[in-house]
């Protein structure tokens, strides 16, 4: 997830094909999500991230990246409500809500710092929109369900890593170039797509980076606060459709804008700010697509958040949804069930709509629970199909695959690891109405269509279909619902700055809190921030 975080990505390089920067969307693919206390990251050179793939978006991230109970922003309930009294123990204890990567990334830094840390998780598993898929695959294989990538700059998720002894994995820097497009009912190579009708194919694609660039400069948007560009608010009125309707792109390239934009915010056009776009835009402008979605975690991500997990051992609480959140200034009282919890601080470390089930008392400032009701993370769907040969790479083939069908986008998430002659794994990314309409479907349904439409750009493979078969539809799981954050027209302007206050005693972590929202790397660089804001507990 940026599927993103969800780094449900799996972007590469087109460095010849397209242009220098934001080749084919595949100029933001990556991880899952994003950057460093929101602010740009990442080595000199142009291009961006998420995008093309979000397989992982990260996607993809899909992510992923936090996970936790639901929550009802508006009015208190009627019931009394019975101001916390924090005594001298509850003074120093943080309660987090959510074990996803930033989380678990908070729940460390602020045991560090001396807190009595209490994390809360409503799944019974740790990590969030990071979650590695096993079964049913045989061969040792296995793929990320939702956050994929890292990329090369993304300093703080290696450093995590690194701290945990857990190695990383590199993926084929070709595996764009060495991809196909399917479109028109015809498959042909990357390489050869982009140079059709006359090289426009290309030149159209860039010119529509190049059109975002440009404005985010003239705009001046500082990535830590899109809401005060010069026309903030009329940029965040208006969506990137009416963007994009407006460069007069021919066909095949404005096919490829709207993939890369879908895998990049598993969103349609339509939904998304022209302001939160530029935002991602102005935040990823220094990161070269070579830097892209290059590695993920030796063995799967998932490690990574039980490694994380088993440091905080029994703070860590799973099976724990939190139902109310009472609150003062003097601290707060959180609810799981019949356990409450009193704390000076809580760290919300959950997708903003998974809170619209929870109880605060009183009621959130306006604001809040506004932001609460109306950020939404976009729709995103995966589908892992196991075959007994990577017939993909014959020829030199890295099976990433871009398509006019409704899976939208391809790779093989083997691709860090095994040998040509093995076993391995492709999954579909699906995002955006697409998405919606795979989430209806039941798990078995989904698989079939999903493998038919591979197989109509991949006939030579429906032989090698082992019958073993993954799906993960994230707007159906109750503690995420979607696959990372998507601004749409208005709130980026209304939300932003309530998703940054770190002064109460309610704070919020998560991708969607920082300027490069979607990768893994955004969830804990928003955990290192905001543990970083309440430092160390009173004496």
């Amino acid at each position: 997830m940026a599927v993103h975080l969800l780094e449900i990505g799996a972007g590469a390089t087109l460095s010849g094909c397209f242009r220098a920067k934001n080749a084919v969307g595949w100029g933001r693919g990556g991880a899952d999500c994003g950057a460093m206390s929101g602010e740009p990251v990442g080595p000199s050179g142009g291009l961006s991230r998420r995008a093309f793939l979000a397989g992982g978006a990260a996607a993809v991230a899909l992510a992923a990246c936090s996970s936790s109970s639901g929550g009802r922003a508006g009015p208190a309930s009627s019931s009394t409500i019975a101001r916390p009294r924090p005594d001298a123990a509850s003074r120093r204890r943080v309660v987090v809500v959510g074990a996803g990567l930033a989380g678990l990334t908070a729940a460390l830094d602020l045991t560090a710092a001396g807190w009595d840390v209490v994390v809360l998780e409503a799944r019974d598993r740790v990590g969030g929109r990071v979650h590695t898929l096993r079964q049913p695959f045989d061969h040792g294989l296995h793929a990320e369900g939702g956050g994929e990538s890292i990329d090369d700059d993304h300093g703080a998720i290696q450093a995590m890593a690194k701290r945990f002894r857990l190695p990383l994995e590199r993926r084929p820097a070709d595996k764009l170039l060495a991809g196909n497009v399917y479109f028109g009912g015809k498959r042909r190579r990357t390489s050869a797509f982009s140079t059709e009708q006359g090289g426009r194919v290309a030149a159209d694609y860039g010119r529509a980076y190049d059109a975002l660039d440009e404005l985010a400069q003239q705009e001046g948007i500082d990535p830590t606060a899109p809401h005060r560009a010069r026309h903030a608010e009329a940029l965040d009125r208006r969506t990137l459709a009416q963007f994009v309707d407006g460069l007069g792109l021919i066909p095949e390239a404005r096919f490829l804008v709207d993939i890369d934009n879908r895998g990049e915010y598993n969103a349609e056009a339509h939904e998304l700010s022209l302001l939160f776009v530029l935002q991602q835009t102005a935040a990823a402008a220094d990161v070269p697509d070579s830097a892209s979605e290059t590695m993920r975690i030796t063995g799967g991500n998932d490690r990574l958040p039980e490694a994380m997990a088993a440091e905080l051992g029994s703070r860590v609480r799973l099976g724990h949804p939190v139902d109310r959140i009472e609150h003062a200034t003097t601290g707060a009282r959180v609810h799981s069930g019949s356990t409450a919890i009193e704390a000076a601080r809580v760290v919300l470390a959950t997708p903003p709509p998974t809170l619209r089930s929870v109880d605060f008392a009183p009621a959130l400032p306006a604001s809040t629970a506004a932001m609460i009701g109306g950020l939404a993370l976009g729709a995103a769907v995966k589908t892992v199909t196991e075959f007994d040969t990577r017939f993909w790479t014959a020829g030199g083939g890295s099976g990433f695959t871009v398509a006019d069908l409704p899976f939208h986008i391809a790779w093989s998430p083997t691709d860090s690891y095994g040998r040509s002659t093995d076993p391995g794994l492709l999954s579909t990314f699906t995002t955006g109405d697409a998405a919606r309409r795979f989430a209806a479907l039941g798990d078995q349904p989904r698989i079939a269509t999903a493998q038919e439409q591979l197989l109509t750009v991949y006939p030579e493979g429906r032989a090698a279909r082992t019958g073993h078969a993954a799906t993960v539809a994230w707007p159906n799981e109750r503690y995420t619902t979607g696959g990372y954050s998507a601004f749409g027209p208005g709130q980026v302007t209304r939300f932003w700055p309530v998703l940054r206050d770190v002064g109460g005693p309610i704070v919020f972590a998560g991708e969607h809190t920082e300027a490069l929202s979607g990768f893994m790397e955004s969830a804990v660089r928003s955990g290192h921030r905001v543990a970083k804001a309440i430092g160390r507990p009173p004496a």
